[in-house]
């Protein structure tokens, strides 16, 4: 690739958006679990552009193996959350078209939303997406592809592991440092 198409194609990149999301969940299965709290960033390019980030009201109890790992209980949910069709008819608003990008996302975080649309008959979004857990298995060569590992790789640090925005500041700058990788070539 010449330069000139190298410096086209970061280009290309800072004017695109991208929508890092993350979700928490009462469990692993779509199918069965809810979406508890749900987070998004919005970038054009390197640049926060618009933060979205809310609560989701439980209709089922969250077992108590998952509230260890997000810290999220049913009566705060109850008091806090909203009402999961407000708040994914807000989210879909957000992201628009925009490229949605996140960590195991195709393999978890999307198939909840997938499971959403499909229960409700609702319209699929058709975003392009980037899943920063197969990124990172191309241009890296790491023992272990989690979200922490990968980061550790680039000198950063995951503190509050485990709720939606934390994760999602967090996997945005994993983004941008394997986007900068790729982009240059390397």
């Amino acid at each position: 690739m010449t330069e000139e198409e190298q410096k086209q194609k970061y280009q290309n990149f800072l004017e695109t958006e991208f929508s890092v999301f993350d979700l928490e969940t009462s469990g692993l299965y779509p199918d069965k679990d809810e979406i508890l709290e749900i987070a998004a960033l919005k970038f054009r390019g390197k640049e926060i552009v618009g933060r979205f980030e809310e609560l989701v009201r439980p209709t089922k109890s969250v077992p108590p193996e998952a509230e260890k790992i997000h810290g999220l209980n049913e009566i705060f949910l109850l008091a806090n959350g909203r009402k999961i069709e407000e708040v994914m008819k807000e989210f879909f608003n957000f992201i628009g078209d925009s490229i949605i990008v996140g960590h195991n996302i195709k393999e978890f975080d999307w198939l909840f939303i997938l499971d959403y649309c499909r229960k409700r008959s609702l319209p699929v979004p058709e975003n392009k997406m980037i899943d920063t857990l197969e990124l990172s298995r191309k241009v890296l060569s790491l023992p272990s592809y989690s979200l922490g590992n990968v980061a550790k790789h680039f000198g950063h640090e995951h503190v509050n592991a485990h709720r939606a925005m934390p994760d999602v500041e967090f996997n945005a700058k994993v983004f941008i440092e394997l986007m900068e990788l790729v982009l240059n070539g390397k």
